[in-house]
């Protein structure tokens, strides 16, 4: 029986990745150069320092990462704090009846703590996780499986007795080489059949659809 829901934020619990992707191309107008879907893809749901690896490796050095993540930021805190932080289908609902059932949950996201924290009071979300992890308290992000392996370990349990719930590639692999049990809600990031089948247990549409087969018990 699963003991404990282990989840992503940007893509799985905020509908925020689209928001990067198009404060990304906002980028490139600003600094002048092109930042293709191709490299957004690959660096979507990784650490700061994995995305700073794949941009250096992709622009062989050309352009500064950490200068264009800076304006990206910006781009990113303007939409948001005009048009608040968009919430997933399902998200609410899902996060609240696990706590009515007594079924732990976690926050495990490769943002630092500081956006995470904007992100849940803006969306009225703050008290929806028992245990929040972020980029900043661990030292291998995404892809590898460190954020979800202490965040089992906050909540008192072995990776194997939780599921994860991701959208990106390097997402599911992280939950994939953590132990746990892997569903996938797909968002923005296009996975192929062979990956899937290597790194996830389950594909959903929705948080909702999740939600659906745990009234049904079938989780």
């Amino acid at each position: 029986m699963t003991k404990a829901f282990l989840f992503d934020m940007d893509g799985t619990i905020f509908d925020t990745e689209k928001v990067y992707k198009k404060c990304w191309h906002e980028v490139s107008q600003v600094m002048g150069y092109e930042i293709p879907d191709e490299l957004i893809d690959m660096m979507r749901g990784s650490s700061q320092p994995t995305g700073k690896r794949i941009w250096d490796e992709y622009f062989s050095g050309a352009h500064d990462y950490w200068e264009a993540r800076r304006v990206r930021q910006q781009i990113v805190d303007r939409e948001l704090h005009e048009n608040g932080v968009p919430v997933k289908p399902g998200a609410r609902e899902l996060t609240a009846r696990l706590r009515e059932l007594g079924i732990k949950n976690a926050l495990a996201t490769s943002t630092f703590r500081p956006v995470t924290d904007f992100y849940l009071s803006d969306s009225g979300m703050t008290d929806a996780f028992d245990v929040i992890i972020t980029g900043d308290m661990i030292e291998n992000g995404k892809p590898e499986p460190d954020i979800f392996i202490r965040a089992a370990e906050e909540l008192g349990l072995e990776p194997s007795d939780c599921v994860v719930c991701e959208d990106s590639l390097n997402g599911i692999v992280a939950g994939r080489r953590s132990g746990a049990r892997v569903f996938y809600i797909p968002d923005l990031n296009v996975i192929s059949e062979e990956q899937l089948s290597e790194y996830t247990d389950r594909t959903f549409d929705s948080l909702l659809d999740v939600l659906s087969e745990l009234e049904e018990g079938k989780l």
